[in-house]
């Protein structure tokens, strides 16, 4: 047995925040039934998407005759479809739909759902009816992708790798005609044949994008395994073809399909239903952490197959251990403060206003007698519940399918600070940390504003640098996390703005000069406003706004995708959004977040909205 420290400060910073980035992934397997019996799982872990298999195109499957021919003409069944996007919305998840496999109109004759497309110009219809339909149901997916495993021989896709070209060519084109606002992309890289391959192919693949001149919004593919980290190496690798091409500056990474088990996966027992899961996928969790291109990354998978044991439950919704890595994670707060460990454990930590957290996971393969120091602890938090994962509390699952967290003990403050000492953390186990601030929260920030899309762009996407929004918090984050220069940009798509928009800033360190930039929606991209940065022209706000006014130098790709046709002084707390509308405006458009000549400990944070963090109680007794 070994002795373990731990060391947090909550008034010290800590790198990159705790982005809620991380979702799921299921098989096209799920029966759509089982999936909306156990959305409040996903709830439960505040997951914001999941990536879904539909099996279009196989007549036994589930969503397989979502689209038929018919005497009269292309026949839809939305039925199944449209109750399941209701119910994960319902409770809070974003569907992201892997638009595959082949529908059954454009199957050749004696073909199946592998086949080559017979009618391009009827697939792109079809996927843009797809696209045009969730529009009218008001956009309720978050990410479509053409399509899944194109390059998987013998599994998904009987075309070559050229065949898969033009198919995402008219499936992102149809997809765009259904919803010129879809954020669409591909090509869900396997990873089966060799790195250099995967390699080569991503390179055509993205040529083909390029020349053609095709939407792209985001690059996707899938990693399994753990050893020595192979999901980091392969990331390197396809950034290595993302990262050598200015055009796709704008494209986030997601991995969607994730899982440290590498296939085949037996359906019996194994590492994914056991303990030793949980130290894996949080180590997964910092690790992406720190990839900050990378804008989500999708567990593989969520609920059971039937055909495997990948799911974090089980075919009856019963919990396994590894669910409630997603659970803890999903309470901390993204403000990320400083934490340390010994090597044999691994730790973060998190605070706002209104709860810190932190959590520790024993990694090595021996009992460990932690001791753990939390400083720095706030005024009005009066104890620290602790809540362990160890064997004695999973073995619940056995009597309870819907085990819930609890606290083990709780630990008064004392003068800012609480420790812990003599506790032993078996091997693989998982204790966690949490203080709340009593009462409710009563801040209320621009409480009509919704935001819907979070968009990037990425000068220099091997700099770690930051910029995202989250959710919970109601607050944009900006750091250069050592990278200074110019940092990567995050563009908010929102509505209900209201004339006069209140930002609460809050530098915590270094300095950046940074701009805010509005671009008016009405039925278009009209125009657009930036607030503060380097002046290159006179302020306008000395005088009445006018088109004539000489524009700034920068380079935008978003929104009007030109210059900002005013300029405006730097405002601390109020942005006068009407004072530059264009006639005709409702409070609809595109608020962006410019940082450059940032030193390297530049670190903002910017509140929009009131935190929302109240939507977890209290540890259960």
């Amino acid at each position: 047995m070994g002795k373990g420290n731990v060391w947090v400060d909550l008034a010290g910073e800590g790198g990159v925040p705790l982005f809620k980035k991380f979702a799921m992934f299921d098989s096209g397997f799920v029966p759509a039934e089982r999936t909306c019996r156990d959305a409040a799982l996903f709830r439960r872990c505040r997951i914001s998407s999941l990536r879904m298999d539909l099996f279009i195109g196989e007549p036994t499957a589930e969503f397989g005759s979502m689209v038929e021919e018919t005497p009269e003409g292309i026949h839809y069944n939305w039925e199944k479809a449209d109750r399941l996007v209701k119910v994960l919305e319902e409770n809070g998840v974003s569907p992201y739909f892997s638009w595959c496999y082949v529908p059954l109109p454009v199957q050749p004759e004696g073909g199946n759902f592998r086949s080559v497309p017979t009618d391009w110009e009827k697939y792109r219809e079809i996927m843009k009816d797809f696209a045009a339909h969730f529009k009218q149901m008001g956009s309720p997916l978050g990410y479509q992708e053409i399509y899944n495993e194109p390059v998987n021989p013998g599994a998904f896709f009987d075309g070559t790798p050229e065949d898969y070209h033009t198919l995402y060519e008219y499936g992102a084109l149809g997809i765009r005609d259904g919803d010129p606002e879809a954020l669409v992309g591909g090509p869900a890289e396997a990873f089966v044949l060799p790195p250099s391959e995967c390699r080569d192919n991503a390179s055509r693949f993205l040529d083909y994008i390029q020349r053609k001149e095709l939407p792209m919004d985001f690059f996707s593919f899938h990693t399994y395994g753990f050893r020595e980290k192979i999901y980091l190496e392969r990331l390197r690798l396809m950034r290595s073809v993302l990262g050598r091409r200015e055009y796709f500056n704008h494209v986030g990474i997601h991995v969607n399909e994730m899982n440290t088990v590498p296939p085949p996966w037996p359906y019996r027992k194994t590492i994914l239903e056991q303990q030793a899961l949980l130290p894996q996928i949080l180590t997964i969790i910092e690790d992406f952490l720190e990839e900050t291109d990378v804008e989500l990354v999708h567990w593989a998978q969520m609920l059971d197959s039937g055909v495997d044991a990948l799911g974090l439950t089980d075919h009856l919704g019963r919990l396994r251990p590894g669910y409630f890595a997603f659970e803890l994670y999903s309470r901390m707060p993204a403000g990320r403060v400083e934490s340390s460990c010994d090597d044999r454990l691994g730790c973060m930590a998190s605070a706002d206003e209104q709860r810190f957290s932190a959590i520790v996971w024993n990694k090595s393969d021996e009992v460990v007698e932690l001791s753990e120091s939390i400083s720095g602890i706030p005024d009005g938090f009066s104890q620290v519940d602790v809540c362990i994962v160890d064997s004695l509390f999973l073995d619940g699952l056995a009597r309870d399918p819907g085990l819930r967290l609890r606290r083990y003990m709780s630990l008064p403050v004392s003068k800012g600070e609480v420790r812990l000492s003599g506790i032993l953390l078996g091997i693989s186990d998982v204790i966690y940390m949490e203080g709340n601030m009593p009462g409710p929260g009563k801040m209320t920030v621009n409480p009509g504003l919704r935001i819907g899309q979070i968009l990037h762009y990425y000068p220099d996407r091997w700099k770690r640098c930051y910029a995202d929004y989250d959710a919970d918090s109601g607050c944009v984050f900006l750091g250069a996390n050592g990278c200074g220069g110019k940092l990567t940009t995050v563009s908010l798509k929102i509505q209900g703005a209201g004339g006069r928009l209140k930002i609460v800033r809050n530098r915590i360190s270094g300095k950046a000069d940074l701009a805010v930039r509005m671009d008016y929606y009405t039925s278009e991209y009209v125009s657009a406003v930036r607030f503060g940065g380097i002046m290159e022209a006179k302020s306008s706000m000395e005088a009445e706004p006018s088109l004539e006014e000489e524009p700034s130098r920068e380079e935008f790709g978003r929104g009007t995708k030109r210059p900002a046709d005013y300029l405006a002084e730097e405002a601390e707390d109020i942005l006068d959004l009407e004072r530059y509308a264009p006639a005709g405006w409702e409070g609809e458009g595109m608020l962006s977040f410019l940082a450059a000549d940032a030193s390297d400990d530049y670190r903002e944070v910017i509140r929009l909205k009131a935190p929302v963090s109240r939507a977890f109680g209290s540890l259960l007794d």
